[in-house]
């Protein structure tokens, strides 16, 4: 699956050395020496406990990643924040709706099927994304990343088994400015942002405005002369920002995403034995395959279109009795999409008008103060949530002589007819919860902090699946054994799940010198159990399934050395889960199960180096061992590690500038981040293997501070490392595998303005 033959570890050092030399983003600076107060690292400041603070006095293992690292290191959208933060794994298979998974520790939640809700949380200006769809957007305008490693269920509610992403963007200013940039690149890529914000009444309303069109050209080619994979969207986001009085703030915030995109298309990686058949009916088989030339042969492209509007209320209130906080939000997804479903340019079966609609409505409020030894918060959390997705799956003109060919029996040709099966699937889901919390930090004495926090929930789903089916006759032969009986006539089905659960937290810490702090803690998670939203629930004795717990334990040491210039954070963890909600689709049908444990263990190491005022090095790893237990459903799998769970990353970056002229100010970036082998499919199947890969971002040039501008060369997986995101059985096509490939190789310009 490479392109080179260097090895990976050669690969690492040679990305090293690059990393070594480049960084991005840098404003000019004085060219006299710097005071050493100036070489300290920057305080990195988190709101992970849902309160301000600087993130080497508190008793979690979060990322912090700044506007300025997402730069530095070229990432562009949410799934690209695995460059900067080697314990989060994301990857997207058919499409970013449904296919998107994101990872931390080796631990997330399959999709494919709608009625699983993702193991990691994701929040938007404190507003939960309740898919991981939903979350893997184009960055736009963002203040910090926080990846919150482990069970955050106490503050961030459900659904965070295995951990949070928290994504801060910028708020409206009350001074006037903002920025435009324009870039082109590989591939027909042209990338559009604007920025504009101030104030409308002088230190009471200011507002801020962004946009964001992101498009390129297809890189996946289909010999029948379509290009796919492509990216075409759109994102705006205006707020408002009231500060009637010195103790009143209200922040209202309107956001719409649109894409209009053709994918993902996936390419073929392993020809099984009906590849042969498929030829002989005048389909196209690519021998070897043509995975790393992103070559596909497909009949039916794969048209993605999603529209996302949310808006949301951000009260701040500093009261006499605590400083009151409440977020309301509503948001509204909807999608479109086609797809082949035995991806081969016969014409099989297809998924056509697969619509989604998904509503979400949360509000929010904590109430939070602090005396000289404790502090409190307390908060109540409702959601309502809606979904339906209406489809239809039906045979394709060349299903027929397909099986026929497969059972070699040429009369059942004509029982399999083109546009038999299902008319009409429709999933729907119907949710609404609620929940208390609180989370108090104890100041045992000045160095010693006991920090305990409790969260109760409740929460109920209504769903379900009705279908219309037109059968075919193959349905009821006797020409036709029953595995060959394909879009027979289903049952419709209706559950309910209710439950309830306590999530908690301990931590001890203690603050050894003003630049060592070292804790240990304890977090219970959840994740929800529900409906099973397929196509054969209906004909299972439950419909429903289990909710996912998690327990972590963990120890940390939080260190700062020759006057805050270096930072070194080691984390020790193991999280055992229970119940685990596994999602496999087998080629013909997607099976969801509770799989009983799963342990994660091992080790997480950050560090920063600010070498000079010019010169910032970093280097992180992760360490985590991810393995299904000896208690679980599938003996198959037992003591067997997790699909798309490396043992090692790493992740080496840095940034330099250098004064050339009073005026402009070269510099250079980059971040480059190695991934062990991993299996890409659920099943586990060693022909899914993915061996250990590097990727290298690079980013070099000017700043113009008189102009107060910025032009950037970039470059993204400079290595061009071809790889596996995915890999899948190939619907009725046994031994056949296909796989979603990671981009390849791309560079581009960009020019920023400010003012």
């Amino acid at each position: 699956m490479k392109r080179n033959s260097t090895s990976s570890y050669a690969k690492l050092l040679g990305s090293a050395s690059l990393a070594l030399c480049l960084p991005g983003f840098a404003v000019a600076q004085s060219q006299t020496a710097p005071e050493e107060a100036e070489l300290r690292a920057d305080t990195v400041i988190v709101s992970a406990t849902r309160r301000e603070a600087d993130a080497q006095t508190i008793p979690v293992a979060v990322t912090a990643v700044s506007e300025r690292d997402i730069i530095e290191a070229g990432v562009r959208d949410t799934s690209g924040l695995q460059q900067v933060a080697p314990s989060l794994v994301v990857t997207v298979s058919n499409s970013e709706t449904t296919g998107g998974v994101i990872r931390i520790r080796g631990v997330g939640t399959a999709g494919q099927n709608p009625g699983l809700e993702g193991a990691v949380g994701a929040f938007v200006d404190g507003v939960y994304r309740s898919r991981p769809g939903l979350a893997l957007n184009d960055l736009m305008d963002v203040k910090q990343v926080e990846v919150l490693r482990g069970p955050q269920g106490t503050l961030f509610g459900k659904n965070t088994s295995a951990g949070a992403i928290v994504i801060s963007t910028r708020e409206p200013e009350f001074e006037f400015g903002g920025e435009v940039m324009a870039g082109f690149g590989s591939d027909g890529q042209q990338r559009f942002t604007g920025v504009v914000t101030g104030p409308i009444v002088s230190d009471k309303l200011a507002f801020r405005l962004s946009g964001l069109v992101n498009k390129r050209d297809g890189y996946v080619e289909d010999v029948n002369g379509e290009t796919y994979n492509d990216k075409d969207r759109y994102s705006l986001r205006g707020q408002l920002l009231v500060e009637p009085t010195d103790t009143v703030s209200l922040r209202l915030i309107a956001d719409y995403i649109e894409k209009d995109e053709v994918c993902c298309a996936a390419p073929y990686v392993a020809n099984g034995a009906r590849a042969a058949l498929i030829t002989n009916l005048g389909g196209t088989v690519f021998n070897p395959t043509q995975e790393d030339e992103y070559r596909v042969a497909i009949n039916t492209p794969p048209r993605s279109e999603i529209e996302e509007f949310g808006l949301s209320g951000h009260l701040s209130w500093d009261t006499s009795i605590g400083d009151l906080k409440v977020i309301a939000s509503t948001r509204n997804f909807k999608s479109a999409r086609d797809s082949d479903v035995d991806n081969s340019d016969l014409d099989l079966a297809n998924i056509d008008n697969d619509r989604s609609k998904d509503r979400l409505n949360t509000i929010e409020a904590t109430l939070q103060d602090k005396t000289d030894r404790i502090d409190w918060l307390v908060g109540v959390y409702a959601f309502e949530s809606n979904f339906n997705n209406p489809q239809s799956q039906v045979m394709g003109a060349d299903l027929g002589a397909f099986l026929g060919g497969v059972l070699n029996r040429p009369a059942v040709i004509p029982l399999y007819q083109e546009g038999d099966g299902d008319l009409l699937r429709r999933y729907y889901q119907k949710g609404d919860g609620w929940s208390i919390f609180t989370h108090n930090t104890i100041s045992l004495t000045d160095a010693l902090k006991l920090t305990l926090g409790l969260r109760y929930l409740e929460e109920n789903k209504t769903g379900g699946g009705e279908f219309i089916t037109q059968a075919a006759e193959s349905c009821t032969s006797p020409l036709v054994p029953a595995a060959a009986r394909v879009f027979c006539p289903t049952t419709d089905y209706e559950a309910e799940f209710i439950d309830d659960a306590l999530t908690y937290t301990a931590a001890l810490s203690y603050q050894f010198t003003p630049n060592l702090m070292g804790y240990g803690s304890f977090a219970k998670g959840y994740k929800a159990g529900g409906i099973s939203l397929d196509r054969d629930a209906g004909n299972r004795t439950s419909q429903t399934f289990l909710p996912e717990e998690s327990e972590n334990y963990e120890l940390g040491v939080r260190t700062e050395w020759f006057d805050k210039r270096v930072r070194a954070n080691l984390t020790a963890f193991r999280i055992e889960f229970t119940d685990f909600q596994r999602n496999v689709f087998t080629g013909t049908e997607t099976l969801l199960s509770n799989q009983g444990e799963v342990i994660s263990q091992g080790a997480e190491l950050e560090s920063r180096f600010r070498a000079t005022d010019n010169l910032d090095l970093n280097l992180s790893v992760t360490y985590a061992d991810t393995q299904y237990g000896e208690d679980v459903s599938d003996a198959a799998i037992a003591s067997r590690r997790l699909n798309a769970a490396p043992m090692w990353t790493t992740q080496l970056g840095g940034s330099y500038m250098r004064p050339l002229t009073s005026d402009i100010t070269f510099f250079l970036s980059g971040a480059a981040r190695y991934q062990s082998a991993t299996v890409t499919g659920a099943d586990l199947d060693p022909a899914k293997r993915q061996e250990g890969y590097t990727l290298v971002n690079g980013r070099v040039g000017l700043t113009f501070e008189s102009h107060d501008a910025e032009l950037a060369f970039w470059g993204s997986n400079l290595l061009d490392e071809s790889y596996r995101v995915v890999t899948f059985n190939a619907a009725l096509q046994p031994g056949s595998l296909a796989a979603f490939m990671g981009e390849p190789r791309a560079w581009g310009v960009e020019l920023t303005k400010r003012f």
